[in-house]
């Protein structure tokens, strides 16, 4: 579909369901093609994204030494 800014001002929603449903909408001025309409990607979903994609090593999981923890806590080393 192409559609001068004229014409463009007046059917803005029809366009929107035009490119939403796939469909190429250009923009003209002066009949030269100016600009295309098209939907904005959908965002994934952030829960689970990274998921097979992330390995967590198994000394994550193990208790801090009291050197570390120490830090943690803003403590100096003793």
């Amino acid at each position: 579909m192409k559609i001068s800014v004229y014409e463009a001002k007046s059917k803005l929603s029809q366009m929107i369901n035009k490119a939403l449903e796939g469909e190429e909408v250009i923009i003209t001025r002066n009949g030269t093609e100016t600009v295309r309409l098209v939907p904005v990607p959908k965002k994934k979903n952030w829960v689970g994204m990274y998921k097979g994609q992330v390995k967590i090593h198994d000394s994550f999981f193990e208790p801090l030494d009291d050197e570390t923890l120490a830090l943690f806590y803003g403590e100096e080393k003793k």
